[in-house]
């Protein structure tokens, strides 16, 4: 399952969110401010034509009042039934000053009062121009609504007096215009999936860029992260290495001290132990002087090889021909009953390092793998590996043992940390010490299908 919760994931979800709920919120609202500046419009436009008819046919006052007469009936009709050729119109009304239906395109309307809007009704008497929407068109004759008959969009515009000039005339009736609200409703959608569209590409390019942005600065913040964890890493290998090389120093110079008297107790006890007067008691106690003064030395010895791994000469050498020369040195020193297997490159690798330094660690590495499986092949690899983007070479022997433990794998580098009867505890600390000096690292990794691998990584070029 893919992790949702990482910082740009999280931020594209949350602003994906923010920009459909912006879409949906701002297309509803604007919706409604579309119908409505839409139904101002055509109130205004009804307005203007009943009143052109109105000035036109010169309908009067006396024609509102006597709109029983049949003279006034018919002069009503012409002036108002235009308007009945209005597409999507519902229904006309025309009221006088008593709020009487004068005239209608339903003539049963003729001298009744009923209007499901009086307020509106009253206002357009007062000179305004009103527009209601009706979820179901009213029966005027009842004053009740009809979920029967489609939905309606109501205008009352007041008719002045044709004889004066507006504004300031006089208000003679009030004519009501019913009309489906279909074509409006289309306009409307129309608008409001072009509205949509606008704001979700607008919102996209939005998306696109924040994103870009956030993720911009989310690398560079993760790249600040990884070179301050390897500028802390560096540090503690400059700490260590300095520790190291102290460590060195110090204790050189006490082995020194150390390894000369003690050379001079060892010899004299071998010496004193050939004296035949001395009794057999005697002989067994310089006997365990001589064993105990040779540990001593022993473990002398290998405190001095810190000191050794501190001094380095570089120089250009091929890699191939290191490796080569330490295998030949390992069958000389140790024996050429072991098997090591090494592929060389058909390539001259060149490397600036110290050869001495060099063999010594990856001598270590194979001593390690032959006594971790003495019966079992030795494989030696070397392949090209940048690290961080630095090019380098990685020197790798892997062993036929049986690994190394989560607990030992935390003291592996440690000095004289052994997990081997009579080891040293000195040949990974020593390795990696190496490896440090020339600005290179050492790994230690369990394989899957058993065994160890060791592996020393160095720079192809000499650090600065």
């Amino acid at each position: 399952m893919r992790n949702v919760t990482t910082p740009p994931r999280l931020f594209a979800i949350v602003s994906l969110l923010m920009i459909i709920m912006m879409v949906v919120v701002t297309g509803l609202t604007q919706a409604l401010f579309f119908r409505q500046s839409i139904i101002d419009r055509e109130s205004v436009i009804v307005s203007d034509m009943a009143n052109a008819l109105a000035h036109e046919h010169l309908i009067s006052a006396s024609d509102m009042a006597n709109y029983s007469n049949a003279a006034a009936m018919e002069h009503l009709g012409e002036g108002f039934g235009p308007i009945s050729q209005l597409s999507g119109t519902q229904r006309i009304k025309v009221f006088n000053r008593d709020y009487t239906i004068v005239w209608s395109d339903n003539p049963g309307m003729l001298g009744t009062k009923h209007t499901t809007h009086i307020g509106d009704l009253t206002r357009a008497m007062h000179g305004e121009i009103r527009a209601v929407f009706n979820s179901e068109e009213a029966d005027t004759s009842t004053g009740k609504h009809d979920s029967s008959t489609p939905e309606s969009i109501e205008i009352y515009t007041p008719i002045f007096e044709a004889t004066q000039a507006r504004p300031g005339a006089a208000v003679i009736g009030v004519l009501s215009l019913s009309r489906s609200p279909l074509a409006l409703n289309q306009t409307i959608r129309d608008g409001l999936y072009l509205l949509w569209t606008v704001i979700g590409l607008t919102g996209l390019v939005l998306f696109s860029a924040l994103y870009k942005l956030f993720t911009l600065v989310y690398s560079r913040q993760k790249l600040a992260e990884s070179r301050f964890t390897k500028l802390s890493a560096d540090h503690d290998h400059i700490v260590q290495l300095e520790k190291l090389s102290a460590m060195g120093e110090i204790v050189s110079e006490i082995a020194h001290q150390i390894n000369n008297p003690l050379v001079g107790v060892i010899n004299l006890a071998q010496v004193a132990e050939r004296d035949p007067e001395i009794s057999e008691k005697t002989r067994r106690l310089l006997v365990a002087i001589e064993k105990s003064g040779i540990e001593c030395s022993d473990f002398v010895q290998r405190l001095l090889r810190l000191n050794q791994a501190a001094r380095s000469e570089p120089q250009s050498v091929e890699v191939n021909d290191l490796v080569q020369d330490t295998i030949a040195f390992f069958h000389q020193t140790i024996g050429k009953h072991h098997t090591l297997a090494f592929a060389e490159s058909d390539k001259r690798l060149m490397i600036v390092v110290d050869p001495v330094l060099i063999r010594h660690a990856l001598f270590n590495f194979i001593h390690n793998a032959i006594l971790a499986a003495p019966d079992k092949p030795v494989v030696i690899s070397l392949a090209a590996e940048e690290l961080e983007g630095v090019p380098g070479y990685l020197l790798s022997v892997t062993d036929g043992g049986s690994g190394f433990s989560d607990d030992a794998a935390k003291k592996l580098f440690k000095p004289f940390f052994t997990t081997r009867p009579g080891g040293t505890g000195l040949g990974l600390s020593v390795a990696q010490f190496i490896a440090m000096k020339h600005g290179g690292i050492v790994r230690a990794e369990n394989l899957p299908v058993g065994g160890a691998r060791f592996s020393i990584w160095l720079p192809s070029a000499p650090k600065p």
